[in-house]
């Protein structure tokens, strides 16, 4: 089942993002904050997490994140389906690092279309790709 996280689900939803990094790479402070935002909504299924931001009708994923014991198993996929039904959302938008094949495989795959690179966006020096998925 998959349902919209709530104040309460902060230590879950940073235990996941821990797992699936390694290392949570945002502090708790920043799911505090998200989630105190009328704007951001975090969707958990079981075992990872989908966080959307949305300004009138564009919903930006801003993170993506499933626990090692749940990787491929359709968790994410399952999360973004319920997602793509938010209401009044016509266009969906994420970055992922050009180094993750995977996660750009499973974006395409849910039909999302690289826009634009942006060279050297990461820390490491990575690029990020940007990718949109339109409703109709």
């Amino acid at each position: 089942m998959i349902r919209r996280a709530t104040t309460e689900d902060i230590d879950l939803i940073w235990h996941i993002a821990d797992a699936a990094f390694g290392s949570s790479p945002w502090p708790k402070s920043v799911f505090e904050h998200d989630l105190a935002s009328p704007r951001t909504a975090y969707f958990i299924g079981d075992g990872g997490f989908v966080g959307v931001t949305t300004i009138l009708d564009e919903a930006e994923i801003v993170s993506v994140a499933v626990h090692p014991d749940y990787q491929k198993q359709g968790v994410a996929q399952n999360i973004f389906k319920h997602i793509f039904n938010m209401k009044q959302v016509t266009r969906f938008l994420l970055e992922v690092s050009a180094k993750n094949g995977g996660a750009q495989a499973l974006y395409r795959k849910l039909g999302f279309t690289e826009y634009y690179r942006r060279e050297k966006y990461y820390r490491n020096g990575d690029d990020a790709i940007m990718m949109e998925k339109k409703i109709d």
